[in-house]
Protein backbone atom coordinates (compact mmCIF):
# COMPACT_ATOMS: atom_id res chain seq x y z
CA UNK A 1 0.00 0.00 0.00
CA UNK A 2 0.93 3.55 -0.95
CA UNK A 3 0.36 6.81 0.18
CA UNK A 4 0.88 10.29 -1.67
CA UNK A 5 1.64 13.74 0.46
CA UNK A 6 1.15 16.52 -1.24
CA UNK A 7 4.31 18.67 -0.21
CA UNK A 8 5.56 22.35 0.53
CA UNK A 9 9.01 21.42 1.49
CA UNK A 10 8.77 18.95 4.47
CA UNK A 11 5.06 20.22 5.29
CA UNK A 12 1.83 18.98 3.78
CA UNK A 13 0.47 21.44 0.90
CA UNK A 14 -2.45 23.31 1.62
CA UNK A 15 -3.24 23.23 -2.42
CA UNK A 16 -2.92 20.02 -4.42
CA UNK A 17 -2.34 21.67 -7.57
CA UNK A 18 0.02 23.99 -6.31
CA UNK A 19 2.23 21.79 -4.80
CA UNK A 20 6.35 21.58 -5.07
CA UNK A 21 5.89 17.74 -5.30
CA UNK A 22 5.37 15.06 -2.92
CA UNK A 23 6.42 12.66 -1.19
CA UNK A 24 5.54 8.42 -1.44
CA UNK A 25 5.58 6.45 1.62
CA UNK A 26 4.94 2.49 0.95
CA UNK A 27 3.96 0.34 4.25
CA UNK A 28 7.85 -1.16 4.34
CA UNK A 29 9.13 2.09 5.65
CA UNK A 30 10.25 3.82 2.49
CA UNK A 31 9.62 7.21 0.63
CA UNK A 32 10.74 9.11 -1.87
CA UNK A 33 10.09 12.70 -2.98
CA UNK A 34 9.27 13.72 -6.68
CA UNK A 35 8.97 17.34 -7.83
CA UNK A 36 6.00 18.31 -9.32
CA UNK A 37 5.32 18.04 -12.86
CA UNK A 38 2.53 20.23 -13.63
CA UNK A 39 -1.04 20.84 -12.12
CA UNK A 40 -3.05 18.61 -14.47
CA UNK A 41 -0.78 15.64 -14.69
CA UNK A 42 -0.07 15.05 -11.09
CA UNK A 43 -3.25 12.09 -10.74
CA UNK A 44 -1.35 10.25 -13.63
CA UNK A 45 1.94 10.21 -12.48
CA UNK A 46 0.43 8.95 -8.72
CA UNK A 47 -1.42 6.17 -11.18
CA UNK A 48 1.57 5.15 -12.47
CA UNK A 49 3.47 4.64 -9.37
CA UNK A 50 0.16 2.60 -8.17
CA UNK A 51 -0.19 4.95 -5.12
CA UNK A 52 -3.27 3.94 -3.65
CA UNK A 53 -4.26 7.16 -1.47
CA UNK A 54 -3.33 11.18 -1.40
CA UNK A 55 -3.07 13.75 1.20
CA UNK A 56 -2.98 17.36 1.17
CA UNK A 57 -4.72 20.14 2.84
CA UNK A 58 -7.13 21.31 -0.03
CA UNK A 59 -8.14 20.14 -3.52
CA UNK A 60 -10.30 21.68 -6.53
CA UNK A 61 -13.09 19.26 -7.43
CA UNK A 62 -11.52 18.81 -10.93
CA UNK A 63 -8.12 17.22 -9.58
CA UNK A 64 -10.44 15.17 -6.97
CA UNK A 65 -12.72 13.57 -9.62
CA UNK A 66 -9.24 13.04 -11.60
CA UNK A 67 -7.99 11.33 -8.52
CA UNK A 68 -11.13 9.14 -7.83
CA UNK A 69 -11.35 8.01 -12.14
CA UNK A 70 -8.19 6.63 -11.51
CA UNK A 71 -9.14 4.91 -8.09
CA UNK A 72 -6.93 7.00 -6.05
CA UNK A 73 -8.65 7.87 -2.70
CA UNK A 74 -7.86 11.25 -0.95
CA UNK A 75 -8.03 12.25 2.06
CA UNK A 76 -8.19 16.28 2.71
CA UNK A 77 -7.77 18.86 5.31
CA UNK A 78 -4.67 17.68 6.54
CA UNK A 79 -1.85 20.28 8.29
CA UNK A 80 1.51 19.43 9.76
CA UNK A 81 4.57 17.16 8.70
CA UNK A 82 4.50 15.06 5.31
CA UNK A 83 6.14 12.27 7.93
CA UNK A 84 3.68 12.51 10.42
CA UNK A 85 0.90 12.42 8.06
CA UNK A 86 2.04 8.97 6.24
CA UNK A 87 2.61 7.41 10.02
CA UNK A 88 -1.05 8.24 10.91
CA UNK A 89 -2.15 6.61 7.91
CA UNK A 90 -0.33 3.32 8.51
CA UNK A 91 -1.00 3.21 12.20
CA UNK A 92 -4.94 4.10 11.31
CA UNK A 93 -5.05 6.82 13.42
CA UNK A 94 -4.96 9.54 10.43
CA UNK A 95 -7.72 11.96 11.23
CA UNK A 96 -8.58 14.91 9.16
CA UNK A 97 -10.04 18.10 9.18
CA UNK A 98 -12.23 20.76 7.86
CA UNK A 99 -11.11 21.01 4.13
CA UNK A 100 -9.87 24.25 3.31
CA UNK A 101 -11.75 24.53 -0.33
CA UNK A 102 -10.23 25.71 -2.96
CA UNK A 103 -12.78 28.76 -4.72
CA UNK A 104 -14.24 28.33 -7.60
CA UNK A 105 -13.46 24.64 -8.24
CA UNK A 106 -17.16 23.53 -6.75
CA UNK A 107 -18.25 21.46 -3.66
CA UNK A 108 -16.43 18.96 -1.40
CA UNK A 109 -18.02 15.69 -0.17
CA UNK A 110 -18.39 15.52 3.77
CA UNK A 111 -19.35 12.70 5.78
CA UNK A 112 -18.28 10.66 9.16
CA UNK A 113 -16.48 7.51 9.62
CA UNK A 114 -17.07 5.07 12.04
CA UNK A 115 -15.04 6.54 14.82
CA UNK A 116 -17.22 9.73 14.09
CA UNK A 117 -14.76 12.39 13.22
CA UNK A 118 -15.33 14.40 10.28
CA UNK A 119 -13.48 13.81 7.02
CA UNK A 120 -13.51 14.95 3.40
CA UNK A 121 -12.37 12.46 1.44
CA UNK A 122 -13.62 10.36 -1.37
CA UNK A 123 -13.21 7.16 0.09
CA UNK A 124 -16.39 5.45 -0.33
CA UNK A 125 -17.47 5.56 3.33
Amino acid sequence: MKIAVVADNNKVSQHFGQAKGFFVYDSEGNKEYYESTGHGEIPALLKELNIDFVACGGIGQGAMDNLKNKDIKAFTGLEGLCDDIADGFFREILVTGRQKCCGGHGNHEHHKHDDNHSCNCNCGK
